[in-house]
Order: structure tokens, then C-alpha cells, then sequence
């Protein structure tokens, strides 16, 4: 059995697997890594299942001491991450000697790091999922955040063969500024063809109060046809246009149902993209 202690706490570093799948009915959220593809990679590194839970930090990640050798890897924002003060390189395995501290720094570009460690968290499944969801205070590392003086418990197999070695080239490059493409949301006709227009012309800015719930855009608001809509299923994806005409990308932790009127839908294959914009980075729509 491997085991970390938390030294010092990130900015929000939380306990995350590919989410809670078919409970959206009775209203509990999916949850999960905000960048699914970093997750799936840190396990491949080490050899693990895709889906075996992770650490994902959001900002600044904290600092871990080892108390076991172990075989990590750090996937997602490009953060420097260092074992006893020395630059270690991220998306490859890392060999971890029991004492060895390892801090997660303030990322140069992107939000969103993962730590995938060989083996298998000692985390408790709640409906299936070893996610963390902070608004319901369950799943995850007894619901919360992880915190100074934490230990973290898995189980090793140090026999375990790393699956994937991934050249420069692989590496995602997270930039400032995405485009991504959308479809006509439930809702889309309610826009005029001068809002629709505005929709996909223009640039929008992250705001600083978005989270796992959601991504608020800010930089040109989008009127809309009066309209009275009954509260609607949503989905991760899902963007939403509030009466103060700035668009919400709604991602894991958000509601199951929404009010406000359903202009536009991301593709799955590209959300995770979105989980690693931060506040004053820029998105623009393309309709697919």
C-alpha cells in the first residue's frame, strides 16, 4: 500500500474519475475531470485504467511528500512541477523515492493539472464514482477539497508497466484563445438573425466567476425574443443565454435543469478543452 501526505493545500485540488453516469435523473450532476483527455492520459502513463481516479488541481496544486516509492504522472496545465526543488518533466512517468516532496505550481498556460498515481486510490465509490462534487459535499476525499495534513492511500503494484510514452508533438498546447464548434441549441430560434450573427462573430472572455458549474462569458451581450420558458433538462455543454445576454457554458458539477433558454450545445468531444480556460482567456463559436 502507497500512501502522500499533504504538506501544503492547492487552490482546489479535488478527486476526480470520468463522473457519475445515469444519475442526471434523479438530479445528481456528472461531475468528474473538467479535462477528461488529461486524465485518460496521466493513467496511461503509469499504466493504469483511464478512468481510475486522479488528482486534479486547479491553479496552484499544493505540495505532497511521499511516504512510499512510487510511479506518478502530471498531465494537463503546463506547471512546472518539481520533485525536492528540481524540475521534473510532465506527461511521462516519474519514478517517486519515499521522502521525495512533489509541488504542483502556478501553471504558465491552462487552469488544470492531473496527478495519476500507479495503482488505485483508496477512495470510496458513491454511485459508481470516486468523483468529488463540492457543492453536494460527497464523493471524493470525504467530500471536500483535499487539505493540508491529508493522507492519501492506495493501492501500489510497482510490477505495473507504464502503457504510453508521449512525444512533444502529442503534448496539448493550451492556448489563450479557442474556437470551438456548436450546434443550434433547443432554443436557438429565439435569437434574431442580428444576435445570432453576434453569437459567432465575436470573441468572448472567460469571467473570473466561473467554476466547475459553469463558464460565465462576458464581452458583448445577446438580446433575445421575450420568452417565459418552462425549467428544461441540460447537460454539460449545454450554453445557456441568462437575461443579461452573457452567455454560460454550463460544465460537470452544474444542475440537471435549467431555465434559462438553450441556444447552443458543444460537442463531447471537444469539452474538455474548455476545462482548462481561466479568467481573461478568450472563446469564439462556430456553428457545426
Amino acid at each position: 500500500m502507497g500512501s502522500l501526505t499533504v504538506i501544503k493545500s492547492g487552490f482546489m485540488s479535488t478527486i476526480q474519475d470520468r463522473g457519475r453516469i445515469g444519475y442526471r435523473r434523479i438530479g445528481v450532476p456528472v461531475s468528474g475531470a473538467m479535462d477528461t483527455k488529461s486524465m485518460r492520459d496521466a493513467n496511461k502513463i503509469v499504466g493504469n485504467a483511464e478512468s481510475t481516479p486522479v488528482v486534479e488541481h486547479t491553479f496552484y496544486g499544493g505540495i505532497y511528500l511521499f511516504n512510499t516509492i512510487s510511479i506518478i504522472s502530471i498531465t494537463g496545465a503546463s506547471c512546472n512541477p518539481t520533485i525536492n526543488g528540481r524540475l521534473v518533466n510532465q506527461y511521462e512517468a516519474i519514478k517517486v523515492e519515499k521522502g521525495d516532496e512533489l509541488e504542483i505550481h502556478y501553471p504558465k498556460r491552462g487552469c488544470r493539472s492531473y496527478l495519476a498515481i500507479q495503482g488505485r486510490l483508496r477512495i470510496p465509490l458513491v454511485m459508481n464514482s470516486c468523483s468529488t462534487y463540492l457543492p453536494g459535499k460527497f464523493g471524493g476525499f470525504k467530500g471536500r477539497a483535499i487539505q493540508k495534513s491529508d493522507v492519501i492511500f492506495w493501492d501500489d503494484d510497482l510490477n505495473q508497466i507504464a502503457t504510453q510514452l508521449f512525444q512533444k508533438g502529442e503534448i496539448p498546447y493550451f492556448s489563450t484563445k479557442i474556437k470551438v464548434n456548436i450546434s443550434a441549441g433547443p432554443e436557438f430560434d429565439l435569437l434574431s438573425e442580428h444576435a445570432a450573427d453576434r453569437l459567432f462573430s465575436i470573441s468572448f472572455k472567460v469571467h473570473p466567476q466561473s467554476n466547475r458549474m459553469g463558464i460565465r462569458l462576458t464581452g458583448a451581450s445577446i438580446s433575445i425574443i421575450n420568452f417565459d420558458m418552462v425549467s428544461s433538462p441540460v447537460i454539460p455543454g449545454i450554453i445557456q443565454l441568462p437575461p443579461s445576454g452573457n452567455p454560460i457554458i454550463l460544465m460537470n458539477d452544474a444542475q440537471t435543469i435549467g431555465g434559462y433558454p438553450r441556444i447552443g450545445i458543444m460537442k463531447e468531444s471537444e469539452l474538455w478543452r474548455l476545462g482548462q480556460l481561466k479568467a481573461g482567456d478568450c472563446i469564439s463559436f462556430k456553428l457545426a
